[in-house]
């Protein structure tokens, strides 16, 4: 699994990890906007390795955690984290 979140993906080297992992590797890309069309990402209908998670970065992730059941562990480290981080998981403890 490869997880691509927040970025172009226009700057090489570290965009050559999209193509280079197996081709068995399921890849999900996390951004506003899709990315990477000319390194081989599949956004159509019928992608089988490729998943779109299209929204910011934190709300994404914060969602997936929930989904996990995972929330409960971050609260225990909320305090480490930055001021807009905790604000967002605050507001969806609520």
């Amino acid at each position: 699994l490869l997880i691509v979140a927040g970025t172009s993906l226009v700057v090489s080297p570290a965009n050559s990890l999209v193509y280079n992992v197996p081709q068995t590797s399921h890849r999900v890309i996390i951004n506003n906007e899709q990315v990477g069309k000319e390194l081989g990402i599949d956004y159509g209908p019928n992608a089988e390795r490729d998943f779109f998670a299209q929204g910011n970065c934190d709300d994404v992730f914060l969602d997936l955690i929930c989904e996990l059941g995972w929330l409960q562990d971050l609260n225990e480290v909320v305090h480490n984290l930055p001021e807009d981080s905790a604000h967002l998981i605050s507001e969806k403890r609520k």
